[in-house]
């Protein structure tokens, strides 16, 4: 499970670092730098998937891999930098990965994994930092050092839950295939497992905006039944008349228990957005290696605010305690917010302070903690909570702190 992410000079992130629950809120207004945020995690991640070992030929870092993406305001010679702390059965595993300029506007990376149980017993691996090297090279180095087989295992599946962290800003339209990105048509996997025999990548097949949610759906159900029936299970738990779906004549239908033995089909474009939105999830969870991270966009998008609270509550259940898919979400509602009420630690509040182009992220409850002396929050209401300063606040208090505009001065 990732317990830290930071991010360094990217963007308009000149140091942001993150907690991770098993659900992370992200709020903030527009253009405070939460979609940079979400994008940056995912294009390390993208590096990391990009290297791993047994490729053939890992790809060398180029300009473009650092000069669109770093902070406006920094110098050429500032790195940009990804940090993350990862934690299984008690051992700790910290990655550290810095993109920079060589020289001639080449570009070259350093690479740090620390493996450790307790602070006098760690392993600590470098790449990049004795000679420069423009490739990611640690992962497939690993091998050859000087780790037990437990080591080498550990860090193995710590470098596979970093490649499969995925961003996503789902759009009913593109969900329910009435719109397409660039035009294009949706892809049929039946007919290319035909050809190939190869199960597609649901993660980066779907699309980030989820044009090819119905394709795959329907590849789902005809070719991986135990994927489908956990597809169906997930569902099932978020809409409980839910009773799965066919293909009539190439068309995906979706069929609900009406009561009274009436078990009615409907096309997906006459299904809620929630529905699908829930699908799409749930199809990402029914994988054979689910993403370790899924970062969702306006999860609000779609979702009838009466609704807010079963989604939320079963992607927790989804999730397992983070054990089996951690989220990371952005919202600008209230109603998503107000769900946060019992664990704002969980929360970080964005915020663009314009003189530097810089995003400003503060953890919601350590933000709120000095309103008690305003008066805003009862000091009664501060608790400790597995040694940490909490403060209980009511989704009512909560919301009327967001309507006040307090929350987005924070």
């Amino acid at each position: 499970m990732l317990k830290k992410i930071k991010i360094i000079n990217y963007r308009t992130h000149v140091e942001t670092e993150l907690e991770l629950k098993d659900i992370t809120l992200i709020i903030g207004s527009n253009n405070s730098g939460k979609t940079n945020l979400l994008k940056g995690i995912n294009y390390f991640s993208r590096l990391v998937s990009a290297a791993y070992p047994g490729k053939r030929e890992i790809p060398n870092l180029h300009r473009g891999h650092y000069f669109p993406n770093k902070h406006r305001l920094i110098d050429s010679d500032k790195p940009i930098s990804f940090y993350c702390e990862w934690e299984e059965e008690g051992k700790i595993i910290e990655y550290e990965l810095s993109i920079y300029v060589i020289k001639d506007e080449n570009i070259g990376c350093k690479e740090k994994v620390v493996i450790h149980k307790n602070s006098s017993d760690k392993k600590e691996i470098l790449h990049g930092y004795d000679k420069p090297s423009s490739r990611l090279l640690l992962r497939s180095n690993l091998q050859n050092q000087n780790l037990t087989n437990e080591e080498k295992n550990i860090t193995e599946r710590f470098f596979r839950s970093l490649s499969f962290m995925y961003y996503y800003n789902f759009q009913p339209g593109f969900l329910k295939g009435l719109a397409h990105y660039n035009g294009n048509k949706q892809k049929n996997y039946l007919e290319e497992f035909e050809s190939f025999n190869k199960f597609p990548n649901t993660a980066t097949e779907i699309g980030q905006e989820g044009s090819n949610f119905i394709e795959l759906v329907k590849f789902l159900k005809e070719k991986d039944q135990i994927g489908y029936g956990k597809f169906l299970g997930y569902l099932k738990r978020f809409v409980k008349s839910f009773n799965g779906v066919l293909i009539d004549r190439g068309v995906l239908r979706w069929q609900f228990d009406m009561g009274e033995n009436t078990f009615p089909y409907f096309e997906t474009i006459d299904v809620s957005d929630g529905l699908v939105k829930a699908g799409a999830v749930a199809l990402l969870c029914a994988m054979r290696k689910p993403a370790s991270v899924i970062m969702l966009e306006e999860i609000e998008n779609g979702i009838n605010q009466k609704n807010i609270s079963k989604f939320l509550s079963w992607l927790k259940v989804v999730s397992g305690g983070g054990k089996n898919t951690q989220f990371i979400l952005t919202t600008h509602s209230p109603s998503v917010i107000r769900e946060f009420s019992d664990c704002i630690d969980n929360v970080y509040n964005l915020h663009l302070r314009a003189r530097n182009y810089r995003t400003i992220t503060t953890n919601l409850n350590d933000a709120i903690k000095p309103l008690a002396n305003m008066g805003r929050i009862k000091e009664e209401d501060i608790i400790i909570r597995d040694g940490k300063e909490v403060v209980k606040v009511s989704p009512y208090e909560l919301t009327e702190l967001f309507y006040d505009g307090i929350l987005g001065e924070l």
